[in-house]
C-alpha cells in the first residue's frame, strides 16, 4: 500500500511540473517603459562593454 502512494505522489509530482512548464510565449516583446525604442532588441553581453578573453602569453 505504502508503495502505491509514493508511486502516485511521484506521479502527481510530475504532471504538476511538466504543467507548470508550459505557458505561451508572446510574439513580440516591447521595450521597458522610459527606455529608448532604438535600443531593443540588442545583443547580449553588449560587446562595446564586455571584456574580451586575454590570448595567452607564449
Amino acid at each position: 500500500m505504502r508503495l502505491t502512494d509514493l508511486t502516485f505522489c511521484l506521479a502527481l509530482a510530475g504532471a504538476v511540473a511538466a504543467l507548470g512548464g508550459c505557458g505561451i510565449k508572446p510574439t513580440h516583446l516591447g521595450a521597458p517603459k522610459g527606455a529608448d525604442q532604438n535600443a531593443y532588441p540588442h545583443v547580449y553581453p553588449d560587446p562595446a562593454t564586455d571584456p574580451q578573453p586575454q590570448k595567452p602569453q607564449q
